[in-house]
């Protein structure tokens, strides 16, 4: 299975990237190329608008290579951008239950940030906006709907919830095998946790981030294959890992054992109508306890 989502993701991707990169004749890095951009990008901020111009003349490989490199941060073109965003979205949702809509599910969404990702998942966050000026590492953008909860303390009560999607969420708490731990008991059997991650080798090392809402821990394929070994292996399979084609960023799909029980209306909620109660003398009135 995880093959398999791995070949169709990879195929898009190569086919989407592949027309766009022919379109802008992009190509791969020289050795002569790779002397330049050392001598010419600003490595204290690599977003900057003229590193993104010097860098989206090569295909998206040779700027992966060039980051893992020179432990500096991988720079898309803005197609490439909003294609992986697609991309790590599709790969969360594959935490659904299979077999059922996701109208017909309860799915959360925790670290939101402005990634609505489904209409038919609930966003939760810590904010809504910006906490002023002094704070840095926050969202660039937000959902002003989003449930406010802290992530280990969600306001669900346990086996309530069917999946739970957190995409760019758990490299920023600093114990993510408790969180995951917490989040697993709030699961009904069956249920699936979809991850999004970054890669620390082509993003950054947490240990020089100084925001109090930064990367709290380095995050990649191995680190978290190792640390499901260790916390979560007796409690959790791990049904996805590290689909994604592209190098910043890697999915992940945990699922709680267990025959799933889609939600269905009760008959205490709903077993008679109005008619059907007042003629058995049960309809509530100012007579009637």
């Amino acid at each position: 299975m995880k093959l398999q989502v791995w070949r169709v993701l990879e195929a898009k991707y190569k086919r989407i990237i592949g027309l766009r990169q022919s379109r802008h004749s992009q190509r791969d890095m020289t050795p002569k190329d790779e002397q330049f951009l050392k001598d010419n990008l600003d490595f204290s901020y690599m977003a900057a608008a003229d590193n993104v111009r010097l860098m989206s003349q090569f295909t998206a490989k040779s700027r992966e290579e060039f980051s893992l490199k020179t432990n500096s941060l991988v720079l898309y073109t803005p197609d490439e951008a909003g294609l992986i965003k697609r991309l790590e979205e599709e790969a969360a949702l594959c935490a659904a239950p299979k077999g059922h809509a996701l109208k017909t599910l309860n799915g959360v969404n925790i670290g939101c940030g402005d990634r609505q990702i489904n209409e038919y998942l609930l966003p939760v966050d810590i904010m809504r906006e910006s906490e002023g000026a002094d704070s840095t590492g926050v969202h660039h953008a937000f959902l002003n709907g989003a449930v406010l909860a802290n992530p280990e303390d969600l306001p669900f009560k346990p086996e309530t919830l069917d999946f739970i999607v957190a995409l760019h969420m758990l490299e920023h708490v600093s114990n993510p095998m408790e969180i995951l731990q917490y989040w697993n008991s709030l699961l009904k059997p069956g249920g699936g946790i979809g991850l999004v991650l970054p890669n620390y080798e082509y993003t950054w090392n947490a240990a020089g981030d100084n925001s109090r809402f930064g990367h709290k821990w380095n995050s990649s394929t191995s680190v978290f294959r190792r640390l499901f070994d260790r916390h979560l292996a007796d409690q959790m399979l791990l049904e996805q890992i590290g689909t994604l084609p592209h190098k910043i960023s890697f999915d992940v799909v945990l699922r709680k054992p267990g025959m799933f029980k889609p939600f269905a209306i009760s008959n205490a909620t709903s077993s008679h109508s109005g008619a059907e109660l007042a003629q058995m003398g049960m309809m509530v009135s100012d007579f009637h306890d």
